[in-house]
């Protein structure tokens, strides 16, 4: 058969000290076809070789992985920098890296313990978690979100008792968080399922979002810049809150405290140094950008969780 034959050649001709590009024939003087761009990897791999591809595919782990954490975390914005000026192959491709640093914080998060103060306070930030003094009586709408909050945390549905209560309370509530309300108390642990899920897709959606915000106040500048700098600054954020979610496997409150509270100043301090060198401006006026910026967003954000919550409230 014509196929068998040219694999035939191509074997002979690997022997002879002249290796072929195994996709289309070509001579190969590198790591890659120079002709088609097929990377110099054998025939028939074994599961060794094949593992080593699929992890060089998945992390860039060839030495580019390591100089691209390097230049993310040491130099905030200098990542950014290099892809506009057309040094990309030293690095992975800003989606590969934002993928896999969300990817690492989601791991991480899920499987980091909770981490209480002796008063019983979690360590950190819970969305959603709502709390009320034990010393006042708690209104019905915080009576609903407390129930609400208390069974997402802990997984498990309310008691037959305090579920028709708290059913009683949720049709008072805003139509709009009713269905919400309604799933928390009843599926705590299918709902905080879905939400864990939908999430990290809700969190890629606001990237472009964000990029054209960004072009709402840096105008004269083509979008895919700002969606360079949207993937590098998403990304380092969520490295910052996986080290801190990983301190949480000491088991020590202070340390994870104190985790948490350079996470909360160092990610405004690293947007602040990453801002001036993509954008440049004086400090000043790089603040007064951020703070416009940043409440747009958040606004975006808002919505973006609401609808996030209402879809995973319909949803089957």
């Amino acid at each position: 058969m014509p196929d068998e034959h040219r694999f035939r050649e191509r074997l002979q001709r690997a022997e002879l000290g002249e290796p072929p590009c195994l996709n289309c024939g070509a001579p190969i003087t590198g790591p890659f076809c120079a002709r088609c761009g097929q990377r110099d990897v054998p025939p028939y791999p074994s599961v060794r070789e094949l593992a080593i591809d699929a992890v060089t595919e998945f992390s860039g782990w060839d030495g580019r992985l390591a100089s691209t954490l390097r230049a993310l975390i040491r130099h905030p914005g200098f990542l950014t920098h290099e892809f506009l000026e057309g040094r990309r192959i030293r690095y992975i491709s800003p989606l590969r890296l934002y993928l896999v640093a969300s990817l690492v914080y989601f791991l991480v998060a899920a499987a980091a313990p909770d981490v209480r103060l002796e008063s019983g306070k979690t360590v950190g930030l819970r969305v959603g978690v709502i709390t009320t003094s034990p010393d006042q009586p708690a209104s019905r709408p915080d009576r609903v979100a407390k129930a609400a909050s208390e069974a997402l945390e802990k997984g498990q549905a309310l008691s037959q008792a305090e579920r028709a209560a708290v059913l009683e309370d949720i049709e008072r509530a805003p139509a709009l968080m009713q269905p919400f309300l309604r799933r928390a108390v009843e599926d705590p642990g299918g709902i905080k399922r879905r939400m864990l899920q939908t999430m990290p897709r809700m969190l890629f959606v606001l990237l472009p979002i964000f990029a054209g915000i960004l072009a709402l106040f840096y105008r004269g500048r083509k979008y895919p810049e700002h969606l360079y700098f949207a993937i590098h600054l998403h990304a380092f954020i969520f490295l910052a809150l996986a080290m801190a979610e990983l301190v949480k496997f000491t088991q020590l409150p202070i340390l994870v405290a104190a985790a948490s509270l350079i996470a909360v100043i160092w990610i405004p301090i690293y947007a602040t140094l990453a801002f001036r060198r993509v954008y440049g401006g004086s400090l000043v006026r790089t603040l007064m950008k951020e703070l416009g910026i940043g409440a747009i967003y958040a606004l975006a954000t808002a919505a973006g969780f609401i609808v996030m919550i209402y879809w995973v409230s319909i949803a089957a």
